[in-house]
């Protein structure tokens, strides 16, 4: 993510999982890893397994507690693959209910990739 959010430390973390970015694909929408702004990007656990209030360990210190789902928004539009606008808000539509989630940190840690 190049643009801070508002400070808000209840969305310091974004997440989106490999079977989102499987589903897009296989429906036609070119999204790539980053294109939707994730901090974290995880493969080998749904989206489903995500809910408010969950904490998950990634790295061997570090605590995230999901915070919300993540809403899909008008700044997706600037995606070069989502012109004319008609496009863009077939895909945000799409996106609804699987756009990622948000995270607190609760202990900090390095996280590898």
């Amino acid at each position: 993510r190049t643009t801070k959010m508002r400070g808000d430390n209840e969305r310091a973390v974004s997440i989106l999982t490999t079977d989102v970015l499987g589903a897009l694909n296989g429906e036609g929408w070119p999204v790539r890893v980053g294109d939707l702004g994730e901090n974290l990007f995880v493969d080998g656990m749904r989206y489903d397994v995500f809910a408010i209030g969950r904490r998950f360990l990634f790295g061997k210190t570090a605590i995230l507690e999901i915070t919300e789902p993540i809403a899909p928004c008008a700044y997706l539009c600037t995606l070069p693959y989502l012109t004319p606008k008609w496009r863009c808000a077939d895909f945000i539509r799409t996106l609804d209910r699987r756009r990622g989630w948000y995270a607190k940190v609760v202990a900090t840690g390095p996280v590898a990739v």
